[in-house]
């Protein structure tokens, strides 16, 4: 599986945010990447690097995600690893949609906000890019994995 592969190779990020609220969500960061593969069907990112709002704000921010394929291996799960690997946040699966783009199954229900992604395979990176919706919020941040 491509996707799979590339994955397992991804040694930077950036990324882009940008919402219709005030909520000072926008901004740019990037950073590195380091990847483990625990087993065949696991891989997780730490992400590490600085975001800076388009006010001039500037964060360093660390974040741990966890890619695990499904038994079919037709999905990829996409879990967040904030409150540690026993406690585990299930963001969402990806699944084919066409050659090059995974689309969410299903979105992933936070409070009164919905957040779904869509996966897409270019020549040279992994685009990821994720829409969050709901009373509070309309946001859409894209991520390039490189």
């Amino acid at each position: 599986m491509d996707v799979w592969n590339r994955l397992a190779k991804i040694t930077a990020l950036r990324f882009v945010a940008r919402s219709a609220n005030e909520s000072g969500w926008n901004g740019s960061g990037d950073g590195s990447v380091v990847v483990a593969q625990p087993n065949a069907t696991t891989i997780t990112f730490t992400e590490t690097g600085k975001w800076q709002s388009d006010a001039g704000q500037q964060l360093n921010f660390t974040n741990v995600l966890r890619w695990s394929l499904d038994d079919s291996g037709n999905a990829i799960r996409l879990e967040h690893l904030r409150c540690g690997p026993d406690n585990l946040v299930y963001l969402f699966d990806v699944a084919p949609e066409h050659d090059h783009t995974w689309q969410s199954t299903t979105p992933h229900v936070c409070r009164d906000d919905l957040y779904s992604a869509i996966l897409t395979l270019a020549a040279d990176q992994i685009e990821l890019r994720w829409t969050i919706k709901g009373p509070n919020k309309d946001a859409d941040i894209h991520y390039w994995y490189s």
